[in-house]
């Protein structure tokens, strides 16, 4: 996978949005339900759900090399915008927390076995722009999130990434097209720190307002996930269609589809009386054995496609506050074996 799908398998980019200019009505709106979107994807870890080993480490075990890597050549560009456009505007900031529950967060191909779990999030963003020419925006966004599941503590993490983004606009008004360049390195630290990783992603997008109230956006992303252990060290590329439509000022529609091409993450039950295995084994690369779900649980990357569908609704509680519920279901297919995985998130977005 890769969201949620993930993020988790993948949703819309890992920032909340930054605002375009000259947007059609009611900007502060979509703007935050668009966040809604993002903050959904909380409970989206780089390479899926999921332990390795080392369980109930320290505190200290969250700051290791993962975030320091490959990220750092985001955070001197960073800094080299700050030092240049950033400082003529204030940084837009939000915030959100979620609560998501996952039906087969185990990604386990045997409905007997699959586990579901709660996770709770909570994430913080900072985005900056700066106008380049008239029809070309500059923006940079860093990001921190932090995300809990009380029911396997191995999973727990913190994350921190940048992302940047070129921004062309194909005309004057708000109903000309918007086409976005951008990339993003996110660093993950988890309880069990051997699944530590860092990911890279590459999406370009374009996006579409038909009516001052209905707008859709065509996306494609490539992602590199770097783990520490060969089950998690990955990589895919994923095609996406969402839609968004105003039915007032205070109430969105979203809804989107995406499939996802690759390599993917999976788990496997392979202990206990009575267990049945319609595993492919020789389709299975990098497996370990992980400790989160209980014993006889491995960890494998195997060659799939996955196809997701999502809905959701959001409310806004004031121009700067919005609380999406969305809807998700997610379709792996493999060589010899599939499965799904359902989500259910509510999330509370605000902008200050």
């Amino acid at each position: 996978a890769g969201s949620a799908a993930p993020p988790m398998l993948p949703t819309p980019r890992s920032f909340l949005p930054i605002p375009p200019p000259n947007s059609s009505p009611a900007p502060a709106l979509r703007w935050t339900v668009a966040a809604a979107s993002e903050a959904a994807q909380l409970s989206r870890l780089p390479e899926g759900p999921g332990p390795l080993l080392g369980c109930r480490e320290r505190w200290e075990d969250y700051q290791g090399d993962v975030l320091k890597r490959r990220t750092t050549p985001l955070a001197v560009a960073f800094l080299c915008f700050c030092a240049s456009g950033a400082r003529a505007e204030p940084p837009a900031l939000s915030a959100c927390a979620s609560m998501t529950w996952e039906g087969n967060l185990t990604r386990c191909p045997d409905p007997v076995a699959a586990k579901d779990a709660w996770l709770y999030g909570a994430a913080g963003t900072a985005g900056w722009r700066t106008q380049f020419s008239r029809d070309v925006a500059l923006e940079f966004a860093a990001t921190a999130s932090v995300e809990s599941c009380p029911k396997f503590d191995g999973l727990d993490r913190v994350s921190a990434g940048v992302q940047g983004s070129v921004r062309r606009k194909f005309g004057l008004g708000p109903f000309a097209p918007v086409l976005t360049a951008d990339l993003t390195g996110t660093g993950s630290s988890y309880r069990e720190s051997p699944r530590n990783a860092t990911r890279l992603a590459a999406g370009l997008s374009l996006s579409q307002r038909w009516t001052g109230d209905w707008q859709t956006v065509v996306s494609a992303e490539i992602l590199q996930n770097y783990g520490r252990l060969a089950a998690y060290d990955y990589h895919n590329h994923r095609l996406a269609l969402e839609t968004h439509y105003d039915l007032t000022g205070r109430w969105r529609l979203s809804a989107g589809a995406c499939r996802q091409w690759g390599e993917h993450v999976v788990y496997a039950w392979l202990g206990g009386s009575g267990a049945s295995f319609p595993y492919a084994y020789a389709t299975w690369k990098g497996t370990v054995k992980v400790p989160t779900y209980g014993p006889n649980w491995y960890a494998y990357t195997m060659d799939a496609h996955a196809d997701s569908i999502w809905f959701a609704v959001a409310p806004a509680l004031g121009g700067d506050r919005a609380l999406p519920l969305r809807f998700e279901q997610t379709a792996v297919v493999g060589l010899g074996e599939s499965f799904r995985v359902q989500l259910i998130s509510l999330s509370f977005v605000q902008r200050f």
